[in-house]
């Protein structure tokens, strides 16, 4: 069997989009105002739940088997040696809490996919780096369970169930309308020019669920304004845009929904002088109460909703 899982694999790699699982983000550190990442979301991460060991062959075959959280991702495309955002993704309540990117001048790409792609490497690191539709992300788990000799058996080695134990799937968010949600996109795709660009961005891994409200008033207002700035004012404006999770909302009784959206942006001219920088804070509910601030007084109203200090952008 062991051919065929390699071949599958192998296959895997000229899917449409990648999202590389690290340490740290040293291999996508040029999404951060100068090189440096935003501090303290670290300790805001829930742990990965825990499932009951159903044989010897747990630490093989459980899905994320102590792997850390939050996990590192630096998104990517196949067949080019370069990230196109970062991510930080909290395993324990299976969203996003911020993505970091470089937002583009020209017209935003006409089209979305029809799809939104899963993470192979939140199940098990030594999985294809390549970010895959769901049924592709099974057949992956699949190869890799009959390599490993985990049964499928034990609901625990399923590919489905390894699947929700490590990410969001599209099940979680096929019922939100019902209870007044919607989803976007931390980095969005009308922020981007290249279509490599915008194809990266459709991952859960950077999907969180937003109030119907604001999908469609007030964030797209927000979005729109800072393309603007970067359009008229910015040589090159990085952005960093996140989520305050709730303590009890949660999409399916697994996917936590944020209490509040926040973005910082710094914007910079040609020579690196800053030109402009500003932080937001918006309810995520329907009442239309988004603060503008510059980004130090961000910083303090996130380090009151975390209760520990944050830092977003340094010296801009």
């Amino acid at each position: 069997m062991q051919p065929l899982y390699l071949l599958i694999v192998a296959v895997a790699l000229v899917a449409l989009g990648t999202a590389e699982v690290m340490n740290d983000f040293s291999s996508c550190i040029n999404f951060f105002f100068g090189e440096k990442p935003p501090t303290g979301f670290e300790e805001a991460a829930f742990p990965i739940p825990e499932e009951r060991h159903p044989d010897d062959s747990a630490p093989d075959c459980l899905a994320a088997y102590q792997q850390r959280s939050p996990a590192y991702i630096c998104q990517k495309i196949p067949n080019r040696n370069q990230s196109y955002f970062a991510t930080l993704y909290d395993r324990g309540r299976r969203i996003p809490l911020f993505s970091a990117y470089l937002l583009e001048k020209n017209p935003a790409c006409d089209m979305r996919l029809g799809y939104i792609r899963v993470e192979p490497q939140l199940v098990h690191r030594e999985l294809s780096a390549e970010s895959q539709r769901e049924d592709d992300a099974k057949k992956i788990i699949e190869e890799y369970n009959k390599g490993k000799n985990c049964s499928g058996k034990v609901k625990e080695y399923q590919e489905k169930n390894k699947l929700m134990q490590s990410q969001a799937i599209k099940d979680d968010y096929n019922d939100a309308g019902k209870h007044d949600y919607d989803h976007i996109y931390l980095n969005p795709q009308q922020h981007h020019s290249h279509t490599e660009f915008c194809n990266a961005t459709n991952t859960f891994t950077n999907i969180v669920a937003i109030h119907k409200h604001l999908s469609i008033n007030k964030w797209k207002d927000y979005d729109e304004k800072i393309k603007h700035i970067m359009q008229s004012t910015c040589e090159q404006m990085y952005v960093i845009t996140g989520a305050v999770p709730s303590n009890d909302k949660k999409l399916k009784n697994r996917v936590y929904v944020p209490s509040f959206i926040w973005s910082a942006s710094c914007c910079v001219s040609n020579t690196g002088q800053t030109m402009h920088s500003e932080g937001v804070l918006l309810p995520n509910d329907n009442s239309d109460k988004m603060q503008t601030m510059e980004v130090n007084q961000l910083e303090e109203k996130l380090s009151t909703l975390y209760n520990h200090e944050i830092k977003l952008i340094d010296g801009c």
